[in-house]
């Protein structure tokens, strides 16, 4: 292989190179975020399911939580999948961070 041949190969390269950069690491690391968040969760966190719903998950067992939706305490149960974010801890887990 010459020069020209390899120099040839190069835009493919950095298009490889930009894809990995900009796209598929920082999905990667977005997916690592919140899955571990989701791992994390606890009994008395105060979440938002990826439906909208807010609620207090009241308990879990393996992957399943059960939680308590506001004004009426229904009480549901869902996946740890279906957790979009977790709005504030239980004050158990803020000591355990000071």
């Amino acid at each position: 292989m010459n020069l020209q041949e390899l120099l040839s190969f190069l835009p493919i390269i950095a298009v490889f190179g930009f894809f990995y950069f900009f796209v598929i690491r920082p999905q990667s690391k977005q997916q690592k975020k919140i899955q571990s968040m989701r791992n994390e969760l606890r009994k008395g966190d105060k979440i938002v399911t990826i439906g909208g719903f807010y609620g207090k998950i009241i308990a879990f067992k393996d992957d399943v939580l059960t939680v308590e939706l506001k004004p009426d305490n229904i009480k549901v149960q869902i996946t740890r999948a279906a957790v979009a974010d977790v709005l504030n801890k239980t004050e158990e887990d803020i000591d355990r961070s000071e």
